[in-house]
């Protein structure tokens, strides 16, 4: 009786890690990062590189930040990847330029977390230098 029961109970457990399994993947699969290709996440990397010198006068700022976007926006086919790319840029750019707005709490790791892994499938390892204000 009691073998059953342990049977049973390993069962349910192996059951019930497969089910997880499962839910775990296709909700990654549907709310997850997108997969960019190997051209958009060596253009990402391209683009974080250039985000680590912006200037530091405000409207030479923006005019920068401005070319980068319009790069973004002709050249990445994969959106995802380019709005964590232009969420980098707008921090380092805030950053740079000494205004005062700050990310919230976990904002700056989000970023990191989601352009990394749209680029998990595409042979290209992002190296994206961590921001601190």
């Amino acid at each position: 009786m009691k073998s059953r029961l342990a049977a049973l109970a390993v069962l349910t457990v192996v059951v019930l890690a497969g089910v997880a399994y499962g839910v775990n993947y296709l909700w990654d699969k549907r709310f997850g990062p997108t997969s960019a290709s190997a051209a958009d996440c060596t253009l990402a990397q391209q683009l974080i590189d250039r985000a680590q010198t912006p200037p530091t006068d405000a409207a030479a700022a923006e005019k920068w930040a401005q070319e980068i976007r319009q790069i973004r926006y002709t050249q990445m086919v994969d959106q995802g990847i380019s709005t964590q790319v232009g969420w980098y840029v707008q921090w380092q750019t805030i950053k740079a330029t000494g205004a005062p707005e700050r990310p919230r709490e976990g904002q700056l790791e989000e970023i990191y977390e989601l352009a990394a892994g749209h680029c998990d499938d595409s042979g290209v390892e992002l190296r994206i230098p961590r921001i601190t204000f």
